[in-house]
């Protein structure tokens, strides 16, 4: 889409718009991807595990000190994953509403009765995802995990 923008150029300022809102979307998506799949290859490794036997057999003083206990590991792996599965949810939230942005304003050149019909099917979309989330959770859960 974004190809097809640059090529009619800047016409008017939904075509301006469309074109900035989807080239600051691509980064984030980006971002996003690279945050998730660095955050799972760190957890397949067990990168703090492999790390402190490395230095252990290059012979590092203490190096235990420096390390949690293996206890304590766990949470701290499980606080990464929290930490980074809430900024991909950040990044993700950024890049769908710049996306829809840029989607509506190429529309809105279109048309605007266009715009309005992918906003409505948008929004529409979101509810239907909701209810079907909803309806998983287990009986009881509130949509409260821990």
């Amino acid at each position: 889409m974004l190809s097809a923008l640059i090529t009619v150029g800047p016409v008017d300022a939904a075509i301006q718009t469309s074109t900035a809102a989807l080239a600051s979307a691509l980064p984030l998506n980006v971002a996003g991807i690279v945050l998730l799949r660095l955050i799972k290859d760190v957890n397949d490794v067990g990168l703090d595990d492999l790390t402190l036997r490395a230095f252990q057999d290059a012979g590092f003083p203490n190096i235990d000190a420096y390390f949690p206990p293996p206890g304590e590991r766990a949470v701290q792996q499980a606080r990464r994953s929290r930490v980074a599965m809430l900024y991909s949810m950040g990044i993700a939230a950024v890049s769908i509403a710049l996306t829809m942005t840029g989607m509506s304003a190429a529309m809105w050149h279109m048309g605007r009765p266009i715009a309005f019909v992918l906003l409505t099917a948008a929004t529409l979309s979101v509810a239907v995802v909701g209810v079907a989330i909803a309806h998983t959770l287990p009986p009881g859960s509130d949509g409260k995990r821990r």
